[in-house]
């Protein structure tokens, strides 16, 4: 029986040249970070994971993967179940949610993909088999202010096989030309927009965000993304309320628990959670949850190849979900990081058929990419007025 031998995280950095401006109305993304962690068994073979979180924070990512390294090391690998219980129970008076959800998430993808590499099967197989041969798969960036750095960007997703697309709101005042710009140039390419406004310091109001949805209304996006903060719940129904869109949330809550109050309040049109902060176990949790209040799935995976992998194996179990993301911004990190290129046709991604998750940790990425710790400006905290009307 193989056992944990070790624990350890893996951060990667890829500094976007100076060509590249991605911004959103939240901040500014100078960099593709990649929070990755390897389970090592006692066999020598590994298992890979990824945290959302450690795109934000450096440092307590890693104090908080050595708690629980220490918790989880001589545990066989494939006790999975066993090993989330551990890790919550063992700081469940400090990790109901948050950071230390997240790397829990993080490790239970890698104890995953381990389990699959050592029983030679796809991660799909150990959730219980196939409910999709294939599925519907996005290119998420749309990062810009104006329309020709957008519609190259589309341009650039469509030739790699996608036939949906999600972009980022930069200012309210803009987003409508960019909407109307995309679907004449693109008319066969779906769109999704995100408001970003889950994390953002200084959200605009909800009546701004109601304003948006009307006027994104004639255009047929396929949902309308974190339009307030995501602890604003009662915003979440009024926007909900007053618009035909779908209304989409929300990727920073890790547990089924904490998706409860939203469900019961008819918060969302459409639930994303996102599968390298909750994982496998909880994630399959909140799907089901979500299944109970007849609602769609859309998985969230803003990250590498790992977490858009993750996505994909448990998107292909699930009855609900309609779709999961890929993060397209421009990097060499994903075709490294997989064991054969990832790209969709015709706008699905078919069934892996490698074992595990179907990704491989090339030693030589650390030195070519290595992390530097440094203030993330995704969030910015730059002083502003909250805006009140378009």
């Amino acid at each position: 029986m193989n056992r944990i031998a070790d624990i350890q995280p893996v951060f990667l950095r890829y500094p976007f040249p100076p060509s590249i401006r991605y911004r959103y109305g939240g901040g500014i993304v100078e960099n593709m970070d990649a929070a990755l962690v390897r389970v090592t068994s006692d066999n020598g073979e590994y298992g890979l994971g990824e945290i959302t979180h450690g795109q934000f924070c450096y440092e307590p990512v890693i104090g908080m993967v050595k708690h629980f390294n220490r918790l989880l090391t001589g545990l066989p690998t494939l006790e999975i179940n066993r090993a989330w219980e551990l890790m919550y129970g063992s700081s469940v008076f400090w990790n109901r949610q948050g950071l230390g959800i997240g790397v829990m998430g993080g490790i239970n993808i890698a104890m995953y993909d381990l389990a699959g590499k050592l029983l030679k099967l796809p991660v799909y197989q150990l959730l219980g088999g196939l409910g999709h041969s294939r599925m519907r798969a996005y290119a998420s960036n749309g990062l810009f202010q104006e329309v020709e750095p957008l519609l190259a960007d589309a341009e650039r997703a469509r030739e790699f096989g996608f036939r949906a697309y999600k972009m980022r709101i930069v200012t309210p005042e803009t987003i409508v030309p960019l909407v109307t710009a995309f679907h004449e140039q693109m008319p066969e390419m779906d769109l999704i927009v995100d408001a970003v406004q889950g994390s953002s310091v200084t959200p605009w109001s909800i009546a701004v965000s109601k304003q948006i949805a009307r006027k994104l209304e004639p255009h047929g996006v396929l949902w309308f993304e974190e339009p307030c903060r995501v602890e604003d719940i009662e915003g979440y129904v009024e926007i909900r309320q007053s618009t035909l869109l779908n209304i989409a949330g929300a990727e920073s809550l890790p547990t089924a628990l904490a998706f409860k109050p939203y469900l019961d309040r008819e918060a969302f049109g459409l639930v994303q959670f996102d599968i390298a902060t909750a994982g496998f176990t909880e994630g399959m949790k909140i799907a089901n949850l979500v299944a109970i209040h007849r609602k769609p799935v859309a998985i969230h995976s803003w990250g590498t190849v790992v977490s858009a992998l993750a996505g994909l194996h448990l998107a292909l179990t699930l009855g609900n979900c309609a779709m999961t993301e890929y993060c397209f911004m421009d990097h060499p990190l994903n075709d490294r990081l997989s064991v054969s290129p990832v790209r969709p046709q015709s706008g699905y991604l078919h069934a892996p058929t490698s074992p595990g998750l179907g990704i491989r940790l090339d030693e030589a990425l650390q030195r070519e990419f290595p992390y530097r710790p440094s203030v993330n400006t995704m969030i910015s905290t730059e002083e502003r007025d909250i805006q009140l009307s378009l």
